[in-house]
Formats: C-alpha cells, structure tokens, sequence
C-alpha cells in the first residue's frame, strides 16, 4: 500500500510540476516576446502555443524522470531510453500541427542518425515522407497568383488530383503542358509556409534559448542557425531552378546522372515547373529487386556522384534523403540516377575541403596525429576523437584500428548507438563547433551508409571505394595547382596514380572474398 501511495503521489506530482514547468516556460516565452518586441498575434499564438507546450512537456520530463538516478545505473539508461521516445513523439506530433519550418527541423533531426538516439531519428524519420499535405484548390490559387493566370487550365491540360509527394516546404504534381503535350513535374510551395517562416523561426530560436537556459549542457543553436541561414533560398523556386542547371553543367562527364530539365516559362519564385523522370526510391529495396537492378552498380555511381560534390568540386547538395534519389533502368539495361529537390547547395571554401580530404585520408592510415591535426581545423579541439567517431559512424576502437580493416557489425551499431545516447551534451558541442558546411556532409554520408545498409553491399565497401578514390583526386590535384616543377608534378602524378592503384587491388579483393563467401554457401547448400 505504501509502495501504492507513493506511486500515486509521485505521478501526482509529476503531472503537478509537467504543469508547472509548462506554464512557466509560456510565462518566461511572454517576457520574452515583450522584451524583443515580438507581440503574440504576430507570432501566431497557437502555433507558439504548441511550440510551448510540447518544449514544456519535454523539459518537464526529463528533469523529473532523471532525478535522483544514477548516471552509470541500468535504471537511468531504460528510463533515458523511455524519455527520447516520448520526447520524439511529442515533437512528432508538435512538427505535424505546426508543418512547414517545423517539418523542415524535424527532418533534419531524423538524419542526424549515429548522432542522435534512435528514438529521435526514426519516429521522426515518417516526415521525410508523410508530410502533411495542402488541398488542391489551395496550390491551384498559388499558381494562377505566381503564374499570373485565370485558371490552371490555362497551362495545363491535366493536374493530377493527388500530389506524388509532399514535403516540407512544397508538393509536387503530375501535369501535362497545354502547348506542347509534355509529361511534366510541377512544384508547388504550401501557400502559408512563406508568411509563416520568419514567425516559425522566430518560435524556435526563442525555445532553444530556453532549453539552453533549462539544460546549459545540451546546445541546438547549431540547428536554428542553419534554418535561418538556408530557408531563404529553399523558398525561393527560381534559386533552384539556377542550381539544376548548374549540376547538370557540372556532372555532364556521368552520363548515368539525370536532372530534370527545368521549364522556366512556367516557373516563378513559388513554382517550379520541370521534366517528369520515372523511377524508383533509392530505399525501395523491394522495387529495385523488381527491376533486377544491380545493387552493388548503384552504390558506385551514388558513391560516385556525392564523393566528387564533396571532395572534388565542394558543391554540396544540402538534401540528400532517400526520396530525392531515384533510380532505374535505361534502354540499355543500365543503372541511371534521377537527383532531385535543388533547392539547396552549399559551396565548400577550398582550405575547408581540402582539410576534409586530408582528415579522410589520416582516417584511412590510421594516422592519430593526423586526425587529431585535421579535426582541429574543424574546430572541434579536444573532442577530435569523438568528431572522427561522428564522421566515420564507426567505434573509436575501429578508427584507431583502420576502418577499411574492422568489418562493422551489428554489435559495434549497438555499441555506437548506446554511447550516443549518453553524449549528447558533448555532441551537441561538436555539431556547434564545427562549420556549418560540416552538418551538410553529415547528412550526406548518413544516406550512403544507409542506402549500403539497406541494400546489404556493405560488404563490398562501393561508396567508400568511390569516395577513397575522389580524396585522393583531391589531394593530389590540389598538390599539383600547387607545384611548377615538371619533375615535382611528375612524382605526383606517379604517387597519385600508385594511391589510385592500392585502391583498385583492394577493391578486386573484396570482390573475390565476395565470390568465395557465395562459392562456399552453394557448396553448403548442396
């Protein structure tokens, strides 16, 4: 019965101080808002509202459930466990009602895996493809406004009903052109996201300075920053329409890669009217299998692809999930890759790349000296270790090891993805540290490592291959726009060719290891 009494009493209390801790933060938020000049109504009180009560809630429950554990007891681990799922499905259900910018977060969240908890990543990770959806009425009125017409008809003869995808920012429709018949994609951008974004953005900012104030040891400015640094240029269509054109300028030497052709006549700052590619999601496993596509052939030419945006010409696609790569068969039977979703790049500064390059090749050695020198010029300092952990998603007993020597397994995941959960203050110190390009190519190796996941072609190590391959390009390439020399740049060229080399022996290895592992089942199936 006493057990019973406290219980009672401890949920009471809870729910008591949940409550508490909810108004004081909409309190603290009002005090705020007066002191910046912000007033409720251009905010959106209920969107800050609910932005307030979901912030509260999780705060709330993380002081409460914790108090009085211990850090190194199993207890504290199960309950920290329980505390990111329920924190992941209210800002699930937070993201949901509010859309837009929330959305746009709460996808960047659900990519940060091997960073973050699981619990965050994947309850989270439904809104790279659930995103709420806006009515067709709504998107035809934003294109008769942006288009300058008196009806949709006007420009084409069929608009599907139902959108083929919706996302944060926008939704995109099938269409035919009236003037020429075209098979056409049209991108349409939710009608409140644009006057919603500067109030949205203002919301977040203002509550992960409270949560800074609540838990001085977790730091998400980071992610805010990035927001409002980029979603200007995600906003505006006629931005990507100018990035489109120039990847497809930039990587005509892959005659595998498609970027649809952008039809400008038809396109404005809020709609972009493009070609319409046929394929498959990059994560459609079942469907690629379908096609009988070569697995092991599209983990080289994405490997391929994002290792030359990065290493090579630091032109970095700023949205790499899975529903923005397709793939599919040609008429010759070969794998091509569609991109899509140009919205945003970044350019790499060519110190900054090139320090990344150098720190990949210490990380192939193992050089500690070198990681350590390298990461410093991140910016991460004394948590280099822990930043080489973050960039290679791997242990750091298989960094210091050789990455391309451990195999990584499902216990070393498991270990990752427990100590992850116990470093987020020191993560979040990482991620605020390093530039901001750094997140970019965070994100960008978290789609490889899963698409090779996923796909089961770890074994064969495609993208790091690739990827091997583009640093070493870089750095020699690098040395040779440095060098005047023709004897210099002749043992260059020789060094770099004698890397490229190494890289191909290794590669026709692990693709003989692969027939014999093949070869010895058969034989066990016999």
């Amino acid at each position: 019965m006493i057990a019973v009494a406290r219980r009672v009493f401890r949920n009471r209390f809870v729910r008591a101080f949940s409550t508490g801790l909810t108004v004081t933060t909409a309190g603290i938020s009002v005090y705020f808002l007066h002191r910046n000049d912000y007033s409720l109504s251009s905010i959106g009180a209920v969107r800050f509202a609910r932005a307030g009560v979901a912030v509260g809630r999780i705060a709330s429950d993380y002081k409460l459930s914790l108090r009085g554990l211990d850090p190194e007891s199993e207890e504290y681990s199960t309950t920290m466990k329980q505390l990111h799922s329920r924190g992941a499905e209210k800002l699930l259900a937070l993201a949901r009602a509010n859309g837009g910018v929330f959305i746009k977060v709460g996808q960047h969240i659900a990519s940060l895996q091997y960073i973050l908890p699981e619990e965050y990543t994947k309850t989270l990770s439904v809104l790279h493809s659930r995103a709420p959806e806006s009515k067709l009425d709504e998107v035809k009125r934003v294109v008769e406004e942006s288009l300058n017409v008196q009806s949709c008809d006007e420009l084409f003869e069929f608009l599907d009903q139902r959108p083929k995808g919706a996302a944060s920012l926008a939704q995109v429709y099938e269409a035919r052109l009236v003037e020429t018949g075209e098979r056409v994609a049209v991108k349409i951008q939710h009608p409140k996201v644009k006057p919603h974004s500067l109030i949205d953005i203002a919301t977040m900012e203002f509550f992960v300075n409270v949560v800074d104030r609540l838990f001085p040891e977790f730091r998400l400015m980071w992610l805010v920053d990035e927001v409002k640094r980029n979603l200007p240029k995600e906003l505006d269509f006629l931005n990507e329409a100018d990035n489109a054109d120039r990847v497809r300028r930039m990587f005509a030497h892959l005659p595998y890669l498609k970027i649809p052709k952008i039809y400008r006549k038809y396109s404005s700052d809020k709609v972009l009217t493009m070609e319409f590619c046929d394929g498959v999601q990059i994560d459609d496993i079942k469907a690629i299998e379908k096609q009988k596509l070569d697995k092991h052939d599209i983990c080289k030419k994405i490997g391929t692809l994002f290792s030359e945006m990065i290493f090579v010409n630091g032109y970095i696609h700023c949205d790499p999930h899975p529903g923005n790569v397709l793939v599919n068969k040609n008429s010759e039977g070969e794998v091509d890759v569609v991109l899509l979703d140009h919205g945003l790049y970044a350019t790499l500064q060519d110190d900054f790349r090139i320090n990344y390059t150098k720190l990949w090749l210490a990380l192939l050695k193992p050089d500690r000296d070198l990681i350590k020198r390298y990461s410093a010029k991140m910016g991460v300092g004394e948590l280099y270790g822990l930043f080489a952990c973050i960039v290679t998603a791997r242990s750091w007993k298989a960094v210091t090891n050789g990455i391309d020597r451990v195999s990584f397994d499902d216990k070393e995941q498991h270990e990752i993805g427990e100590y992850a959960a116990s470093l987020i203050p020191q993560i979040s110190q990482v991620l605020e540290r390093v530039p901001s390009s750094m997140l970019l190519i965070l994100k960008t190796n978290d789609l490889l490592r899963s698409i090779e996941h996923r796909m089961g072609t770890l074994n064969r190590q495609d993208t790091f291959l690739q990827m091997s391959r583009c640093c070493v390009r870089s750095v020699f390439e690098y040395r040779l726009s440095n060098t005047r020399s023709w004897l210099r740049r002749a043992l260059v060229t020789t060094s770099m060719y004698y890397q490229l080399a190494r890289i191909a022996l290794f590669e026709y290895l692990l693709i003989v290891a692969e027939w014999i592992h093949h070869a010895k089942m058969l034989r066990g199936i016999a």
